[in-house]
């Protein structure tokens, strides 16, 4: 049986599915090129967002009546969506959270702060966001860890074979960016993790500019923790996904606290 070939849209289509294209930028028609920054959301999530706000605003697990029962479905669908989308084992590794800032700083302080001691380290990549470098400085600060960096070569990529002699057993852990987001360099993910997990380290990933340039199957990766924000990957501001595996996951205290989790 032959594959189908995919169709060809012309550009002028796809500009249609984006209302913000359709406006002027200094009398002429709108270009916009900073993706990596955030995304122009199309028409179909701005009608779900508004279908949202006029038919089914409610507090999610907060409530017995039919709204919230109805938004409370939504949202675990969001979420099993999500599992299926990053190839997750369970809907459960699914963290929703404000942003890939958030979720980083959560593994930062929620699972990795209480693990360390001074003389321990984490290992970065020169390449790295503000988000996968500020989060990390605070934790090491607070506890007396160090910070090693990998290096990159002329052309971008990622010295990897630095990083067998940066990672001892004082590391505790390795997070790094999935793609830069100044350089667009793609990291081995794979082979990091690797590397990382035959001495325990655990791994996370940021995939904030990945999540919509390339299919991300985090089961596939292997790393411990991967996270990216909606608003890069075409969804609402205010919304990012932590995926962790379960076990690291179900061992760390909440991060934040409040009415949620009461149950007396």
């Amino acid at each position: 049986m032959k594959a189908k070939k995919a169709s060809k849209r012309p550009i002028t289509d796809f500009r249609k599915d984006f209302p913000i294209l359709a406006t002027l930028a200094n009398n002429k028609p709108l270009s916009y090129l900073d993706n990596g920054a955030t995304t122009q959301k199309p028409t179909v999530v701005i009608e779900a967002l508004n279908r949202y706000y006029t038919t089914q605003n409610a507090n999610v697990h907060r409530g017995i009546h039919k709204l919230s029962e109805t938004s409370t479905m939504m949202y675990e669908q969001a979420r099993e969506t999500v599992a299926k989308f990053i190839h997750a084992q369970s809907s459960k590794e699914i963290v929703f959270v404000k942003g890939c800032t958030e979720a980083i700083n959560l593994v930062a302080h929620a699972f990795l702060l209480p693990r360390l001691k001074p003389g321990d380290k984490i290992i970065l990549t020169i390449m790295e966001h503000h988000a996968n470098i500020v989060p990390w400085q605070v934790v090491a600060k607070a506890s007396g860890a160090t910070i090693d960096v990998i290096p990159i070569d002329e052309k971008g990529n990622l010295k990897i074979d630095k990083l067998d002699s940066m990672l001892t057993e004082n590391t505790k852990m390795v997070a790094f960016s999935h793609i830069s987001n100044v350089l667009g360099s793609i990291s081995p993910a794979k082979k990091i993790i690797a590397k990382a997990h035959a001495l325990g380290i655990p791994v996370l990933v940021d995939g904030a500019q990945a999540i919509s340039h390339m299919p991300v199957d985090v089961t596939d990766l292997g790393a411990d923790f991967y996270t990216f924000s909606a608003h890069k990957a075409f969804g609402p501001t205010g919304v990012g996904v932590l995926y962790g595996r379960y076990e690291p996951l179900k061992d760390m205290p909440p991060y934040q606290t409040g009415g949620g989790m009461i149950e007396k």
